[in-house]
């Protein structure tokens, strides 16, 4: 059963946003997860929205196949760059240390690579915490910050 997609953006150096139709695009976390995809389609990678499905569902088997038999089994990670699972998290209230770790609580559960929205902490805290995840054992490949007003930055 192959699920249409629905291309929402191109660009000439091959650059793609896609989605599977259905999404409901009108949510701010459709927004923001879309402009993630963004970043990395004007950098000529292809990116796709994914839906959140039932593991039982068979479209789950087709678009979740790769990380079947993974600790991040029955997940739903948000979008998919390439072929890699990529997580957004945002937060509400005030941001700060708690609103990140929460952040990174949670996305963890998702996948190893995590874009997540500026709560105010500083670039330095944010290294330190990934030096000191990795050698507790926690899985973490790569740390994305969407920073206001100048958008997506890499940390690790």
């Amino acid at each position: 059963m192959q699920q249409q997609k629905e291309t929402l953006k191109e660009y000439e150096n091959g650059g793609k946003i896609e989605t599977y139709r259905g999404i409901n695009k009108s949510t701010t976390d459709f927004e923001k997860i879309y402009n993630c995809c963004d970043y990395f389609a004007k950098q000529g990678k292809k990116t796709v929205i994914t839906p959140k499905v039932h593991h039982k569902d068979p479209l789950y088997k087709e678009i979740y196949q790769s990380i079947t038999g993974t600790k991040y089994d029955r997940k739903c990670p948000d979008f998919i760059v390439e072929s890699d699972f990529y997580e957004h998290e945002g937060f509400t209230g005030n941001g700060g240390k708690r609103a990140f770790k929460n952040m990174m609580k949670r996305g963890l559960k998702q996948s190893s690579k995590i874009i997540i929205e500026d709560c105010g902490v500083t670039e330095n805290y944010l290294k330190k915490w990934c030096y000191e995840a990795q050698k507790k054992g926690i899985f973490l490949n790569e740390l994305w910050i969407n920073k206001i007003n100048e958008g997506i930055k890499q940390i690790l």
